[in-house]
């Protein structure tokens, strides 16, 4: 077992990458046996978490953490526990509780003739309490969601079955078995399918590490998607804020905690001329792949300009959605030249 120094340093660094409570981490460090601080997991297991990431953080959505994950819980013999926020504004300024937000992008339904959309073959085990439990079907995975106290899961399933049923889109996630809605999409989108699992390390690995877009980047707004091989993430920092790259980039692929990533390209703008107008973006871009030769990459825009998708700073949403002040200081320092212009400063 670890000193007592060296174990109270292993417990925060792995705070820093789950965002767990520090008693919490230090239990799980303490157990025998444990190969990484941070423990990974194999398909079927890694494609379920993968997918929840991956819907998760799909869209443009504001929310209190990145993606709207407060922070997980890893252990490395019980189901990983996902903690959610508990609002999310869609950029339309719609407001919607995360729990529902989540129901409303990772449960499977159809669209007759067209696809599938959702996770095909996600099925719900259990509710207990504020927890939602998680599987694939036919497979021993787990994962629970677990909202804020008094999230009523089953009030926002029964929502969620009457609208799809209304418009038309058949509901799927009550059925024990795959559907013919399933096997028909597995059928007509084999390439999506199998980047989906080929995806899986990437995806799995990133759940169980997503503190690191709160904790390690100085953006305030973080959004993902895939295409073709590569999982792409999309960090905004505000122009007035240190752009800081090398922190994440440096613990997502540092040994023992991170993934196995190298970086394969990339192209940074720190060191270009000023930009001619301060309305400009300016993009670092890094490319990342998988070190031991497995499919799929990462690759991570890190931009840097004027505050978007709000009329204002974004401070005061992200505020009322829960925000932690200390990091919005870091992230979006608050405006003071309208008060030095009152105040004659």
């Amino acid at each position: 077992m670890p000193s007592g120094r060296r174990l109270s340093n292993l417990t925060r660094t792995r705070c820093v990458y789950t965002g767990e409570p520090y008693q919490f981490a230090l239990k799980e460090l303490r157990k025998p046996g444990n190969p990484r601080p941070v423990p990974d997991d194999a398909s079927p297991q890694a494609l379920l978490e993968s997918q929840v990431l991956s819907k998760l953080g799909d869209g443009g959505a504001w929310s209190a953490h990145p993606l709207g994950i407060a922070h997980v819980r890893v252990r490395s013999d019980e189901p990983i526990v996902v903690h959610l926020d508990s609002h999310v504004e869609l950029a339309q300024g719609d407001n919607y509780p995360m729990a529902f937000h989540a129901l409303d992008h990772l449960l499977p339904y159809a669209e007759p003739g067209v696809q599938v959309n959702g996770v095909p073959g996600l099925r719900i085990a259990a509710i207990r309490g504020n927890s939602l439990h998680l599987t694939l079907v036919n497979t021993n995975s787990r994962l629970i969601l677990r909202g804020i106290p008094g999230t009523s899961w089953n009030e926002f399933l029964d929502e969620r079955w009457k609208s799809l049923d209304a418009d038309g889109y058949p509901p799927l996630w009550k059925s024990p078995r795959l559907t013919t809605h399933e096997r028909d999409d597995a059928d007509s989108c084999r390439l999506v399918r199998q980047t989906e699992l080929d995806m899986q390390w990437l995806g799995s690995g990133l759940l169980r590490r997503v503190a690191l877009f709160h904790t390690s980047s100085s953006a305030y707004s973080t959004r993902s998607w895939i295409t073709d091989d590569e999982w792409i993430f999309e960090l905004d920092t505000r122009s007035d804020v240190r752009l800081d790259h090398d922190t994440l980039l440096s613990r997502l692929a540092a040994p023992g905690w991170g993934l196995p990533l190298r970086l394969s390209s990339h192209h940074c703008t720190c060191d270009d001329p000023p930009l001619p107008d301060s309305q400009y973006i300016r993009q670092c871009t890094y490319h990342l792949v998988n070190s031991q030769g497995l499919p799929c990459g990462m690759q991570i825009r890190f931009r840097s300009g004027p505050a978007m998708y709000t009329d204002d700073s974004g401070r005061e949403k992200l505020l009322r959605l829960g925000a932690n002040t200390g990091w919005l200081d870091r992230v979006l320092p608050e405006d003071n030249n309208n008060s030095d212009e009152e105040t004659g400063r």
